[in-house]
């Protein structure tokens, strides 16, 4: 069975993050929501705030993450995907996994929230 168009957006999101080119997938109002206590962590609101917050954490990471979706479930509105995080920067390995969930509506991503399987060692490879 094919996928529906808002799995296809967001497994493309991941694709259009690693090249630059995600703003045409964000609603004007988007937000995400960033846990943890590094200098990224919060809500990003707003498209300019979401890509501020993206070009930072891919300036932060030296261009050397990979976000990896293993696996997506959808179903009442959101969509959840697992994602595999894998970076290498000043000779340290990032290895993780998460979960992130999106909302989305009307063809762009409207929230997004952000679930690592620990978030300190995410913290501290993006500071």
């Amino acid at each position: 069975m094919p996928e529906g168009p808002d799995i296809t957006l967001v497994r493309d999101s991941y694709t259009a993050l690693s090249n630059g080119s995600l703003d045409g997938l964000l609603a004007d109002d988007v937000v995400f929501h960033v846990p943890g206590h590094g200098p990224l962590a919060g809500r990003h609101q707003g498209r300019d705030e979401v890509l501020g917050y993206l070009a930072r954490y891919l300036d932060q990471t030296g261009g050397g993450l990979n976000l990896e979706p293993e696996a997506v479930m959808a179903g009442d509105g959101h969509i959840a995907v697992l994602v595999r995080v894998t970076g290498e920067r000043d000779g340290e390995a990032l290895d993780e996994r998460g979960v992130h969930i999106f909302r989305v509506q009307d063809g762009k991503i409207l929230e997004r929230w952000s679930f690592p399987q620990d978030s300190y060692v995410i913290d501290e490879f993006v500071t």
